[in-house]
């Protein structure tokens, strides 16, 4: 690879990171009814869009042959960049959830979806608007690449691949450091849930030697227990939770993805939104 066409796919990669992030955020913002700053990072630019433009773009050579604008010919573009963007989609899915044990969407509600990580009605949407941007924008975002000065060219990419890395930077260690706090959650959960069985165990044994009344005490104890670890549970919580709320950079994850399922903390995080929600 030379050095004049990574700077193109660096040129190319930022720009429709940029679109990514300009057509998710009014989307989202609509269908929350609140305005959301969406993205992973903290910029207003959502990576996935990028590489998955960037590869849509690199790899539409091999319809060359096909120079007709034939109904079959849109067709088949339409699914090939339908499918790349499926498969971005899906693996960037679950390197998250692998590392942060999170998944930042989830289409498990949607028809013809698979893992819940992608779902045919936005596989085709996503390859609709790949067709439209690759037809239609991208000769205009390659004309502007072909007539910016190098200089001020080589001056945007290293100014916006700067903020870019650094912003990164700091992303990574914000999740690293959620992910430590919802690990001390988990911990606790579980704890509370083993002192929890391990009490009603003893008051079962002894409401077994009474063989009076059994169920009615039974079911009485087993609530009052329950009641005191949820409890026990939500007082840890609020008091790990300080360290969220001195930590916007930590709390912001959750007001760009309001609906995230984790599948090791769903307990956990629905009490940290409870609590959210009433302040």
């Amino acid at each position: 690879m030379t050095i004049i066409m990574l700077v193109k796919i660096l040129f190319l990669f930022m720009i429709y990171a940029l679109i990514g992030w300009i057509w998710e955020t009014p989307y989202v913002s609509f269908n929350e009814k609140k305005y959301i700053n969406r993205g992973f990072l903290r910029g207003p630019y959502i990576p996935i869009y990028g590489f998955a433009c960037v590869t849509i773009i690199l790899s539409m050579g091999i319809f060359d042959n096909m120079n007709d604008n034939s109904f079959i010919t849109i067709i088949c573009q339409i699914l090939f960049i339908s499918l790349v963007s499926a498969v971005w989609e899906y693996c960037t899915s679950y390197i998250l959830e692998i590392i942060f044990k999170t998944r930042w969407w989830d289409y498990s509600k949607h028809k013809f979806n698979l893992n819940g990580r992608i779902a045919l009605d936005y596989t085709i949407l996503f390859g609709i608007g790949g067709y439209i941007l690759w037809r239609f924008v991208n000769p205009f975002v390659e004309n502007v690449y072909d007539l910016l000065p190098t200089n001020v060219l080589y001056f945007i990419l290293y100014g916006f691949y700067f903020i870019f890395m650094i912003d990164n930077i700091n992303t990574f260690r914000d999740m690293f450091k959620l992910r430590s706090i919802v690990d001390k959650l988990h911990f606790i959960s579980n704890e509370l849930s083993e002192k929890s069985d391990t009490a009603f165990e003893h008051i079962y044994t002894s409401i077994q030697r009474k063989k009076d009344g059994i169920g009615k005490e039974l079911n009485y104890f087993k609530e009052k227990y329950e009641e005191k670890a949820s409890k026990s549970l939500e007082h840890k919580i609020q008091q790990l939770n300080q360290l969220l709320k001195t930590s916007k950079n930590i709390s912001r994850f959750f007001k760009k993805f309001p609906k995230t399922p984790s599948k090791s903390y769903e307990y956990i995080l629905s009490i940290y939104r409870k609590n959210k929600n009433k302040k």
